[in-house]
């Protein structure tokens, strides 16, 4: 565990870096996949940092979601620490991500650049599909050395001790499950696979294509809600959340099983980075009208 690096003039939160890692290794892959999957690369690029926004705002909205029923039965008490300090207030109710808030405000996001630029959707949410759990997979590293969503207490094989800190002192080297880790790894697995499934698409001849647009994020959300409602009975932070017996992911899992069977069954679309002619006719057309 290593929450920060003491550079000596600041404490850098290592989280950031890592995630950033993984996030600019998929979008320079991306960039590499874009011509081939019939996307422009200005477009990958510049639709990720919609979706990047996004994903910042949804996963601290949400996040300030959970801990809003703390906030209203201590609000008096909320109140008092606002006044006093401020700045661990804010941190309190906005401090931490929630990941699904982070998916779907990145969805947003890019489903928002697609709409302002006229672009078409179904290729930027193919592409970007297998690099989702490919930059997870990285975050939850970040929050293996962070000591946050940690595991349960556990005693077995491959059980962690994390050291006391003064960031998580609720650890207090207790042997906890490495659920951060199996769950980076079980993201990894399914970037290999849907990264498989998209190189024999594209290899193919677009008629010969046998996925449709948009069943490579149906595959994905029906693995990790499966992959998140499990490993949810492993965690052992109580800061995310929970109505009766379920957390909030797992309420957001049973609530995202429709839109991922409907984006499996896909009976009405395309096959996969289906590029129509026209829009092909209007980037050459705008290519020759600039050198007349």
């Amino acid at each position: 565990m290593l929450p920060y690096i003491d550079l000596g003039f600041v404490k850098l939160s290592l989280y950031g870096p890592i995630f950033l890692v993984g996030a600019v290794i998929a979008i320079i892959i991306v960039r590499l996949l874009a011509k081939k999957a019939g996307v422009e690369r200005s477009d990958a690029l510049f639709a990720v940092i919609y979706g990047m926004i996004g994903l910042v705002i949804g996963a601290k909205l949400l996040y300030f979601f959970t801990k809003l029923p703390s906030i209203i039965a201590k609000f008096d008490i909320y109140i008092d620490l606002f006044k006093m300090d401020y700045v661990k207030a804010l941190d309190f109710a906005f401090g931490g991500m929630v990941f699904y808030g982070g998916l779907i405000g990145f969805a947003l996001g890019v489903i928002r650049y697609c709409k302002h630029f006229k672009v078409p959707v179904w290729g930027l949410v193919d592409l970007y599909t297998p690099f989702l759990p490919f930059v997870h997979g990285f975050g939850r590293i970040g929050c293996f050395f962070a000591g946050c969503c940690y595991g349960i207490e556990y005693n077995g094989p491959l059980s962690v001790h994390f050291p006391y800190n003064e960031v998580v002192p609720q650890l207090s080297e207790v042997s906890r499950f490495p659920v951060q880790l199996v769950e980076a790894g079980l993201n990894f697995i399914c970037f290999a696979v849907l990264i498989t499934l998209m190189r024999k698409e594209l290899n193919r001849a677009e008629g010969d294509r046998k996925l449709k647009q948009g069943q490579l994020c149906g595959i994905y959300l029906v693995y990790y809600i499966v992959v998140r409602t499990l490993l949810e009975f492993l965690r052992g932070d109580a800061l995310r959340g929970k109505i009766g017996f379920l957390s909030t992911s797992q309420i957001i899992s049973v609530l995202l099983i429709i839109p991922a069977v409907l984006l499996l069954r896909a009976k009405n679309r395309e096959r996969v980075f289906f590029v129509p002619a026209t829009e092909n006719h209007i980037t050459k057309t705008q290519g020759i009208d600039k050198n007349k």
